[in-house]
């Protein structure tokens, strides 16, 4: 079952370019806690449930910005509106898989 991936295309004006915040550095991925790929289901499930936790914990973080001190409302705004794109570009993904799982 292929699934299609669609990149989100940003356009970014050159006064945004010239005042860009710091680059974020991705989140180290869950196979640096566990070494090599899951071999069987049982493991992929057990990843899944981990990852499932990880992400609820940036979901919650994230339903906090507005109360952090130190950010300005403009990388805020970014960080949320970002943060939200992805979500829903990953919830479609997934979306998509359980369907057809649940269609076979």
């Amino acid at each position: 079952m292929a699934i299609p991936f669609t990149p989100v295309r940003h356009t970014i004006s050159m006064a945004a370019k010239a005042k860009a915040a710091p680059k974020m550095v991705p989140a180290k991925p869950v196979s640096s806690s566990a070494p090599g790929q899951p071999l069987t289901m049982e493991e992929r499930l057990h990843r899944i449930a981990a990852l499932g936790k990880r992400i609820e914990s940036y979901i919650q973080f994230m339903c906090q910005v507005p109360a952090l001190s130190g950010n300005s409302p403009e990388v805020q705004g970014r960080a949320v509106t970002a943060f939200y794109n992805q979500l829903v570009l990953v919830e479609g993904q997934l979306a998509h898989i359980h369907d057809e799982l649940r269609l076979e």
